[in-house]
């Protein structure tokens, strides 16, 4: 996992929006290959994407149905060489994040859970 990746994610205001804000702010913080985008910020821009993405596997991370983030950046013509939904990833472990303000325990343990799962999935891009 040497290769420059954008970890573009949910920014919702639903507690998993906060837990997948909060997962990948880490995730990039972490590791130098690694950068958070803000998914905002492109769905402002008409028809371009901030020069973040350049030269970045582009990885999106959902945190609900509706899949804003991949609409967005369908949008803007970016390809996304992985997509994951941080809804299924948290359920799975039983966790159900309750505050969009403050992670509380179950939103604690989703963004370590998550942490986890992103970085096991990145090494098979």
């Amino acid at each position: 996992m040497d290769d420059k990746i954008a970890l573009v994610s949910c920014s919702g205001l639903s507690p998993l929006g906060l837990v997948v804000r909060a997962a990948t702010v880490e995730l990039a913080l972490d590791n130098e290959n690694i950068v958070a985008a803000c998914i905002t910020e492109y769905s402002a821009q008409p028809n371009t994407c901030s020069p973040i993405l350049d030269d970045a596997k582009i990885v999106s991370i959902t945190g609900c149905a509706d899949d804003c983030v991949s609409t967005i950046l369908k949008e803007k013509d970016v390809d996304v060489v992985k997509n994951i939904d941080a809804e299924t990833v948290v359920k799975a472990f039983n966790l159900n994040p309750n505050d969009s303000i403050r992670l509380d325990n179950d939103g604690e343990e989703a963004v370590k859970v998550l942490k986890r799962f992103i970085l096991s999935e990145l090494k098979h891009i």
